[in-house]
């Protein structure tokens, strides 16, 4: 049986090592390594849309105040 996803898309993450909130556009498993994976965007310095796939394991989610 599957593992239940922990994460949702529209959800905000951090690295665990620190930089900006990023939101999860795709939350799921891949076909080229273990675990769960997100796909995020953010907005850089300049303003510019960014996105990158992490693994759950190096994400924190951003507590909502």
């Amino acid at each position: 049986m599957p593992h239940a996803i922990p994460y949702r898309t529209g959800e905000v993450f951090t690295l665990k090592s620190g930089g900006r909130p990023m939101t999860a556009t795709w939350v799921g498993p891949v076909a080229f390594a273990p675990g769960i994976w997100l796909i995020c965007e953010w907005l850089d310095d300049a303003g510019e849309i960014q996105q990158g796939m992490f693994d759950a394991a190096t994400l924190a989610p951003v507590a909502h105040a």
